[in-house]
């Protein structure tokens, strides 16, 4: 499997599976008890709020958790202000390879290999 490539700022919306793109963190994950008790790099999730300055993920396994509750993703801004053409943090990916990851996810295993 390749790098999973930064989601297009015209696929943001609201629904559309993605994949973060960023390093492992359990650094907005709060409950000790949360499965997966972080959020991995490749970890799947949908977008819940696809407001551009503050981009919204429900993440596998961490719907209770500030980390889809709280932190946002956007995309950098260009010349102007205005939104740039991708959103590193987040990848889009299809409907299998998120119920893939999530079933990663629900066994117990990282998102990916």
């Amino acid at each position: 499997m390749g790098e999973d490539e930064a989601i297009a700022t015209t696929r943001v919306r609201q629904g559309v599976p993605v994949a973060y793109r960023g390093p492992d963190t359990d650094r907005d994950i709060l409950n000790p008890q949360t499965q997966p008790p972080m959020l991995f790099h490749g970890h799947p999730g949908r977008i819940t709020s696809p407001a551009m300055q503050h981009i919204l993920v429900d993440w596998v396994g961490l719907e209770d958790e500030p980390a889809s509750f709280a932190v946002g993703y956007c995309p950098h801004t260009i010349d102007g202000g205005w939104a740039g053409p991708v959103v590193p943090a987040l990848a889009e990916i299809s409907e299998d390879e998120y119920l893939l990851r999530k079933q990663r996810i629900d066994k117990g295993e990282r998102p990916v290999p």
